[in-house]
Formats: structure tokens, C-alpha cells, sequence
């Protein structure tokens, strides 16, 4: 009788990385290890993976930690970054903005007590690039559509940028939702800011150049009819989470900024009339706009920023 190997299945020890850290943070047992044990631990979880993986996994299970766990950690973890040389790591990251911006501080306040010298992070320079604005209120009266877009260094260096625009859509049912997205490749910045105002200038749309607060204004404004519409976000927008988080969340506050958290664009992408499904009604039997005395009308083929000439923007 000949008898068969075994398949072994090797799983890498990246892929069980968070569920092991789970599963240590998440015991009881944490709040009563003396700091020596909870060194240990981390000095098994982060053999044979990288020193970036490690960190980042690190910061995600500590955010899914309970309160006392993460009390307890804060205690630990700083001195021990220190000693097993994972410091240097996370204050690269710190630089490059690679984590998300709700730890971004917490990191910065870990390195600090370290021993790392935080002076150059708090100072460090903004990525972001540029935002540009159109709506169509002067050709129609009132506005129909509106166009924003940020812009942002994808490295300190400043060699390459991406961008994220949005087109928001102040007919019914939309109602000024955000309609649809588009991220942008990677470019050097001057190709990139010099391909969005060719797009545009094509249909004879001047783009006007806004600050940053304004920009974070109009999308958030645009997100809160989103809700109020009962419109999910566009499954791009779902897709670009992070870089929604990093990018545009993280922009500073005007005036009237509504207020706007992660929790609220997770609730967004699960609830509510798919945006692809509106868009495909518009293109298949047509669209409804609103007059002047708030009747409503449908208007069949009317085309406008979703013809092919500006697919995707």
C-alpha cells in the first residue's frame, strides 16, 4: 500500500500576525502581565515580518483594543519600540503619513516618549497640492452640477501627486450628493495639475483654484445630502477609503465645515440606493430635474458631465 504525503500548508506569519495580536490584546490576562511578559510577546509576534508590517498591524489591533487594554499598552509599547529598534520605523511613517490620521498624533506621542526627537514631525510640511472648484450656476442660474478636486505629494520629496475629484450632482434625487469619483495615477505634479485643466478646458469649464478648508467644506457638505438622500457613496469612493481618510478628512476645518467621521462614511457605504443605479436610470431613460417652482420634471437624453467626453471626471 503506498501512502500518500500530506500536503503542508505554509501560512506566513504575516497573514496570522493580526489574529494572534487580537487574540493577546483581547484577554484579560493582558491588564495583569508585568511589562517584561508583554515584551516578550511582542518580540514573538514580530519575528519573520517586516518592521512596516509589524507597525501598521500593530497601530490597527491597538484601535480595536478595549479602553483598559489600550491603557495598559500605552505603558508598554513606547519603551518598547524604543529598545527593539522599531522606532526608526514608525517615525518614518510618521513622515511619510502613511498611517491613518487619527493616530498619526498617538504615534508622534509615543515616539516622543521614546526618547525620539519629534520637533522636525510637528513642523513637517503639508503634501497636500492643490483643490479646484466648478459649478455651472452661471450658465444655468442655479447650479445643476459642481466638480471639486484635491490634490496632494504622494512623498515628501514632492516628485510625484494624486488626486481625488468628485462630481456632485444638485439635481433629484441626488439633491448636491456626491454623484461619482475618480482617483487619479500617480503623476509628477505639474503633468497632473496640467491633465485636469485640459479635461475641463475642453467643454470651456475655468477652473477656480480653492483653499484647502473650502475644499474640505464642499465635500463634506456634499457627503451630509448623501445621508439626508439616502444615497450610498459611489462604490469608488467606498474603494478609495483610506485615501478619502488621508487625504481629505485630514484637511483642516473651516468655518462651516460640517462635522464628518469615518464612522459616518462606513454607515454611508452600507446604507442607502446604490449611486450606480440612479446613473443607470440618467443614462437609460432619462433625468429629473427640478424647475424654478419645485415641480419636477423628466428630461429625456439630456446630456451633460457624464457624456464620454468627460467619463470618469
Amino acid at each position: 500500500m503506498i501512502k500518500r504525503r500530506k500536503k503542508r500548508i505554509d501560512i506566513s506569519p504575516g497573514t496570522m500576525l493580526r489574529p494572534r495580536m487580537d487574540n493577546l490584546w483581547a484577554d484579560e490576562a493582558l491588564l495583569h502581565k508585568d511589562d517584561a511578559a508583554i515584551k516578550g510577546d511582542l518580540d514573538v509576534l514580530a519575528r519573520d515580518v517586516s518592521s512596516e508590517l509589524f507597525v501598521m498591524t500593530m497601530f490597527r489591533a491597538y484601535r480595536a483594543a478595549s479602553e483598559a487594554a489600550q491603557s495598559r499598552l500605552d505603558d508598554v509599547l513606547p519603551r518598547w519600540l524604543a529598545q527593539s529598534g522599531h522606532a526608526d520605523t514608525l517615525r518614518h511613517m510618521v513622515i511619510e503619513q502613511s498611517l491613518e490620521p487619527d493616530v498619526q498624533a498617538l504615534a508622534s506621542a509615543w515616539l516622543e516618549e521614546a526618547g525620539v526627537d519629534v520637533t522636525d514631525l510637528e513642523s513637517r510640511p503639508s503634501l497636500f497640492l492643490k483643490a479646484y472648484y466648478y459649478d455651472d450656476e452661471a450658465l444655468w442660474g442655479e447650479k445643476s452640477q459642481a466638480y471639486v478636486t484635491v490634490l496632494w505629494y504622494t512623498d515628501p520629496r514632492k516628485r510625484r501627486a494624486q488626486g481625488i475629484g468628485f462630481l456632485l450632482d444638485y439635481n433629484p434625487p441626488w439633491d448636491g450628493s456626491v454623484k461619482d469619483i475618480l482617483v487619479t495615477p500617480r503623476e509628477p505634479p505639474d503633468k497632473l495639475i496640467a491633465y485636469v485643466h485640459e479635461v475641463w478646458s475642453r467643454g470651456g469649464m475655468e477652473l477656480e483654484t480653492i483653499g484647502p478648508e473650502r475644499a474640505k467644506t464642499v465635500i463634506l457638505t456634499a457627503l451630509t445630502c448623501n445621508r439626508e438622500a439616502e444615497i450610498r457613496l459611489p462604490r469608488d469612493m467606498i474603494r478609495a477609503r483610506n485615501l478619502f481618510e488621508r487625504q481629505v478628512l485630514s484637511l483642516p476645518d473651516g468655518p462651516d465645515t460640517p462635522a464628518f467621521t469615518m464612522e459616518d462614511f462606513d454607515f454611508l457605504a452600507r446604507h442607502g440606493q446604490r449611486p450606480e443605479e440612479i446613473r443607470r436610470f440618467e443614462q437609460t431613460v432619462g433625468r429629473r430635474v427640478r424647475l424654478g417652482d419645485g415641480e419636477e420634471i423628466l428630461v429625456i437624453d439630456m446630456r451633460d458631465w457624464d457624456d464620454e467626453e468627460y467619463e470618469g471626471w
